[in-house]
C-alpha cells in the first residue's frame, strides 16, 4: 500500500497550535509556549510528515507522545529533547520498533509535541489522538476507555541535562498510570520545577489504532485538519464568524452562546492538575466554567432556563479578535488586564467519546471542584443537579 503523506510547514504547524487550542477546551496545554517548541521543531526537519488514521498498517507500530501535569507551571518549557527521550525509552521497553507517533489529546501544546517527536525521530505523525479535545486524565481518552494496556510507561525531565526518564513500575491500566505520574511529577526533584514533563507510554499495533468504529473506535482521525482550518480562522478580519463557518463546513455539532465578559477565576489546584471555575457575565446571565487543566463543563446560571453542558462535550473560547484561549492564557489575562471579553462556544463531542462512563468520569471530576455538588451522569445525556444545603 502505497502511503500518501501531508507536509506541514511552519505556517501550517503555527494554525494548527492555534486552532488546537481552540478545540482544546480550555486545557491540552497554553499556546504561549508552543513557539519554542515549533522552533525545535524546525530545526530538525523542513517539514512534518503526516499522515491519516486508515493508511497506517496493521503490522506497524506507534505510541503516544505528550507533555503531562500543570499547564500553568509550564511557562518557559522547551521540551527540547524530552519527549523523543522519553519516546526511545518506550520503544526499547516495548521491544519492537516504533514506526509512528501520534498524540494523546487535542491542545495547543499536545498537538504540536508530537511533532517534535516526529521531527527528531524522522518518523511520520498519524493525525489521531485519544480524544478529540483536551482531557484532564488519562482514564478519560478512548485509549483507555477500549482496555489497551497504557505501559510501558515513561515521564523524562524537561530542561534538566541528559532528560532523566522515571518508568512506571507496574500495572497497565490507565488509572495506574495516572497515579503513578502524579507522584512523580509533584515529588521528583527533576520534575518539580514545572510539575510537568514528557511522557511516552501506549505503544500498539497499527490494528488496534483502528479498531472499533463509531462509539467504540479506539482513536479519533482528522483533528489536525479541523485544527489548521480553525488557525486559519482565527487569523482572518472576523474571527467569531469565521470560526462558526468552519464549524458548520466541517458539520462539527456546535452552538454559540455569545460573548460575555470574564469577571472572575477561582483557582485550586487538585493534585498535579491546575484547578478552578472561570466565571463569565454574560449580560442577563452567569455561566461557570469548572476545569481541572480542561473545561469539565459550564453551569448556566440563567434564572428562566437554568442548564448545563457537561464534559466530554467542549466548552471552546477565544477573544472576540481571534485569540484562542486556554486555562492558564484566561488566567494570565485576567490578572494582568482584569475582566475581559470571551467568545464562548459549545462542541458536541466525537462520537468515540460518548460514553455513559466518559460522562460520569467528567461529572466526578466535578464535585472536586464544587464540593457541594453531588449530581451524577444519567441517561439519556442527562446530569442530576443536586446539590447539599449549606
Amino acid at each position: 500500500m502505497e502511503i500518501q503523506m501531508r507536509e506541514l510547514d511552519r505556517t501550517a504547524v503555527e494554525r494548527i497550535a492555534k486552532g488546537a487550542c481552540f478545540l482544546g477546551s480550555g486545557g491540552g496545554g497554553p499556546l504561549s509556549i508552543t513557539p519554542a517548541i515549533i522552533d525545535n521543531i524546525f530545526k530538525a526537519t523542513d517539514s512534518v510528515k503526516v499522515v491519516d488514521i486508515n493508511e497506517v498498517a496493521d503490522d506497524a507500530h506507534l505510541a503516544i507522545s505528550a507533555g503531562m501535569g500543570s499547564p500553568q507551571r509550564a511557562a518557559g518549557m522547551t521540551f527540547d529533547t524530552a519527549p523523543a527521550v522519553a519516546f526511545e525509552a518506550v520503544a526499547t521497553l516495548y521491544g519492537k520498533p516504533l514506526n509512528y507517533v501520534a498524540a494523546i489529546e487535542v491542545g495547543a501544546a499536545n498537538s504540536v509535541i508530537p511533532m517534535l517527536v516526529a521531527a527528531q525521530k524522522n518518523i511520520p505523525l498519524i493525525d489521531a489522538n485519544g480524544a478529540g479535545r483536551a482531557v484532564p486524565t488519562l482514564p478519560s481518552t478512548t485509549f483507555s476507555q477500549v482496555g489497551i494496556p497504557a505501559t510501558p510507561a515513561v515521564l523524562s525531565a524537561v530542561g534538566v541535562p541528559g532528560n532523566p526518564c522515571v518508568t512506571c513500575p507496574s500495572g497497565d491500566s490507565a488509572e495506574e498510570v495516572e497515579a503513578w505520574a502524579g507522584e512523580v511529577l509533584t515529588t521528583d526533584p527533576n520534575f518539580t520545577k514545572y510539575n510537568a514533563g514528557a511522557i511516552a507510554l501506549w505503544p500498539f499495533n497499527g490494528k488496534i489504532l483502528k479498531s472499533g468504529s463509531g462509539i467504540n473506535a479506539a482513536a479519533i482521525g482528522g483533528s489536525l485538519v479541523l485544527a489548521e482550518k480553525i488557525g486559519a480562522a482565527l487569523e482572518s478580519k472576523t474571527p467569531v464568524d469565521s470560526v462558526q463557518q468552519v464549524l458548520t463546513e466541517s458539520k462539527q455539532a456546535h452552538h454559540f452562546l455569545g460573548i460575555g465578559k470574564v469577571i472572575a477565576v477561582k483557582e485550586e489546584a487538585v493534585g498535579a492538575l491546575d484547578g478552578g471555575i472561570v466565571v463569565i457575565d454574560m449580560g442577563k446571565h452567569i455561566i461557570e466554567l469548572p476545569y481541572l487543566n480542561e473545561f469539565l463543563g459550564a453551569f448556566v446560571w440563567d434564572s428562566q432556563k437554568p442548564g448545563y453542558v457537561l464534559g466530554p462535550d467542549m466548552i471552546c473560547c477565544m477573544t472576540p479578535a481571534g485569540e484562542p484561549l486556554s486555562n492558564p492564557s484566561i488566567n494570565e489575562l485576567f490578572n494582568t488586564s482584569g475582566a475581559f471579553d470571551i467568545a464562548v462556544f459549545t462542541l458536541t463531542a466525537a462520537e468515540a467519546m460518548q460514553k455513559p462512563s466518559m460522562y460520569s468520569e467528567f461529572a466526578n471530576n466535578i464535585s472536586k471542584l464544587y464540593p457541594a455538588f453531588k449530581g451524577s451522569y444519567g441517561q439519556p445525556g442527562t446530569l442530576t443537579m443536586a446539590w447539599t444545603s449549606g
